[in-house]
């Protein structure tokens, strides 16, 4: 087993430095003998109104979302080999060119440190353990992925013509790997996921979009790229059909995605079975 060194740095918001008073809203981490870097923020501003009081909900959710980008893409600049040489020895090096120190109401915490065999569990660990379990409460779904798939596509999957031409396949990349249940091959795999939006909370939907977004960029640097299909379960809330359409949008901006939205699921059966079906006859 191969363990290297990482850095991380808390990304903390201040309302009022001279107060000193501040909460940890996101971490940067960073493995160089990996190449890796990820970052991961909270959208949820529940606690830090109990410590600061009324505050932008909007404004504060569109300035993560906006870090999470600016760090999405220089982790894909790393990954791709783009200079940045030398490497940088701390996360906190990497962190301000993204969030520069100066008198804004975010800011970095020192680097601390560790050694690890697996970067990205490791940066789950750090979030979990010093963010996620003060601000995330549980993800209240009305429907989860599983219950999406059994309404709208586990016909599609296990008809008769389709069922025994769809295998289980691992999309490998150098820093994420996923196991996609249903998939088949074609010159190149087709791989499909559930995704169900369908959630009470607002925020939880464009997260999860975020997440999967940022999964989805390096499973796209897999050696064998895959063609990423996700079938989406849409919110039963009228209320968040807006976070709905952003959610849709983040995903599509990673290119190498096509999203299937349940309603869709009768065209889309026909046109995966005539696909398929027309590989067999070559």
């Amino acid at each position: 087993m191969t363990t290297h060194d990482y850095s991380y740095s808390f990304l903390r918001y201040c309302q009022d430095r001279e107060a000193g008073e501040f909460a940890n809203i996101g971490v940067l981490f960073w493995c160089p003998q990996d190449r890796f870097l990820g970052f991961r923020g909270s959208h949820r501003f529940a606690r830090l109104t109990h410590f600061f009081g009324d505050l932008d909900r909007d404004g504060y959710r569109l300035l993560v979302a906006h870090v999470e980008r600016r760090f999405d893409q220089m982790a894909e600049d790393v990954v791709n080999g783009l200079p940045l040489d030398p490497l940088p020895a701390s996360a906190r090096e990497l962190a301000t060119k993204v969030v520069p120190e100066d008198d804004g109401a975010l800011l970095w915490s020192p680097a601390r440190g560790g050694i690890t065999d697996d970067p990205a569990n490791e940066l789950k660990f750090v979030y979990d353990r010093f963010i996620g379990k003060h601000h995330e409460a549980k993800e209240a779904t009305r429907r989860d992925d599983g219950e999406v798939f059994r309404q709208a596509f586990r016909s599609i999957f296990t008809s008769a013509k389709l069922a025994e031409r769809m295998h289980e396949h691992e999309v490998v990349a150098p820093l994420a790997s996923h196991v996609f249940k249903h998939a088949w091959k074609n010159g190149v795999w087709n791989v499909y996921e559930t995704l169900s939006f369908d959630m009470a909370d607002p925020d939880s939907i464009e997260r999860k979009a975020h997440t999967w977004y940022g999964r989805s960029m390096h499973l796209t640097q897999a050696k064998e790229a895959p063609k990423l299909h996700y079938l989406l379960g849409k919110p039963s809330i009228t209320d968040n059909a807006r976070h709905y359409g952003r959610a849709k949008d983040i995903l599509n901006s990673c290119e190498g995605i096509t999203l299937i939205e349940e309603d869709e699921a009768a065209d889309f059966g026909r046109d995966l079975e005539s696909r398929v079906l027309s590989t067999v006859h070559e």
